[in-house]
């Protein structure tokens, strides 16, 4: 296709790059649905968005212009929903290499519209994504995946539905209302449904003896971006649905985790680690905590199994601290999981006859950052006795810890008394 009108206004565009003003996109997403409307061949209508979307792509994903209100609101964008990412998600695979790119390609632009979200433009982008036939359309390719492992040989159809699922994964909990949860209940049940399938065990066994492996599209979905989705979803109701999926997957995962030798890990791919992070999140602390109890006794084997090789992981990667980058990306993820772990009061009481543990969380206290330094003061706030808090040192880290200590023993009414009397010996150090 040669429309003239449309090469013009995409050679403007290219020329200014990022700094295109909000009038000159407006003006092409005018022209676009005018040239569109006029299109009955659906070839046509395909390469004519493909040119949009070449040019659109190219923007940085963190611009804010197209969530402007003039634009988001354009026709441009519901004719890419619905003639675009509805149309290709009902038909599902596609061996058109043309259309293939297209769905991917649209599908982030949406996550990335997401990503800019605000208080002004939020009604918006609701408008967009909370559209019942989307978002049952979306739960249909999800159902397939899991019923019947389709387009798992489809790497490009895998990544839209990531990217559809992590653009609402941009909207904060506290920005959805009932009957929006209600909307997308769909989506959470299809991904139920996918998670307790034989597919997504297959995803975990399918996984290399190490953490530095390429994950492919169905175990980024199903293992990454799924486990984020549901952490995201707030509907903690019926804690059966998450207790379902840990009955099947928990054991798998420990199986592959305890299998993988603690040295890789200061070589894991930024992937893996995500991977990990959310899975570790989801199947460690999957319900708010007052729930949580019904995890740690039916679980209490499976966790105990992934802490002593977390401690092992830990001990090894702070053993190879020449890599610091990596170390430190590395050692964020071990935190995080250890107090996920400490959440469980049973499995906290076998966290405390670990070798070493209290030691190397010490050592992180040390390092130059807010998050890891956080979670090491929480687990070691949970983890050590008043008399091994007394045994620290260095006075900071003894007011830090202890701190952490009287916030989680909060019902001892001798906590304040305790602690005003160790800042009056402090004073003398």
């Amino acid at each position: 296709m040669n429309n003239t009108v449309i090469n013009e206004h995409c050679k403007m565009i290219r020329k200014c790059g990022p700094n295109i003003s909000i009038e000159h996109l407006k003006t092409l997403f005018d022209v676009f649905v005018s040239e569109f409307k006029k299109i009955n061949i659906p070839d046509t209508k395909t390469m004519l968005i493909k040119q949009i979307i070449s040019l659109l792509i190219s923007l940085p994903y963190r611009n804010k212009k197209l969530t402007e209100p003039e634009l988001i609101t354009h026709e441009f964008f519901l004719i890419l929903r619905d003639s675009v990412i509805i149309d290709h998600l009902h038909r599902g695979q596609t061996e058109d290499n043309i259309k293939e790119e297209l769905l991917p390609n649209i599908s982030l632009i949406f996550m990335n519209l997401c990503y800019n979200i605000n208080d002004t433009n939020i009604t918006n982008i609701k408008h967009l994504l909370f559209h019942k036939p989307l978002i049952d359309e979306l739960a249909n390719c999800i159902n397939d995946i899991g019923t019947y492992g389709k387009h798992l040989n489809d790497p490009s159809f895998l990544r839209s539905i990531s990217f559809l699922l992590l653009a609402f994964n941009h909207f904060r909990r506290s920005q959805i209302i009932t009957n929006e949860y209600s909307l997308i209940t769909p989506i959470f049940s299809a991904i139920v449904q996918c998670l307790c399938s034989s597919y997504a065990i297959d995803m975990i066994k399918s996984l290399e003896k190490n953490f530095v492996q390429k994950l492919n599209g169905g175990q980024v979905l199903l293992l990454d971006t799924i486990p984020l989705y549901l952490h995201w979803y707030s509907d903690y109701r019926d804690p059966e649905n998450f207790i379902k999926i840990l009955r099947i997957l928990l054991n798998e995962y420990t199986i592959w985790i305890t299998s993988c030798h603690p040295d890789s890990f200061l070589h894991c791919s930024r992937k893996v680690g995500s991977m990990i992070r959310h899975l570790n999140y989801f199947l460690v602390r999957p319900m708010e905590s007052d729930n949580l109890n019904i995890l740690s006794d039916e679980f209490y084997h499976d966790y105990c199994k992934l802490i002593v090789h977390w401690s092992l992981i830990l001990s090894s990667t702070l053993a190879h601290t020449s890599n610091k980058i990596n170390a430190k990306f590395t050692t964020r993820i071990i935190v995080q999981n250890l107090y996920n772990f400490t959440l469980h009061i049973n499995v906290l009481n076998f966290m405390k006859t670990i070798p070493n543990l209290i030691p190397m969380l010490l050592k992180i206290t040390d390092v130059d950052h807010d998050e890891m330094q956080l979670n090491a003061y929480r687990c070691l706030g949970k983890i050590m006795t008043e008399t091994d808090i007394r045994t620290i040192a260095n006075p900071d880290k003894i007011v830090a810890v202890y701190i952490d200590y009287i916030t989680n023993t909060i019902d001892d009414p001798k906590n304040a008394e305790r602690f005003y009397s160790l800042l009056e010996s402090l004073k003398s150090k």
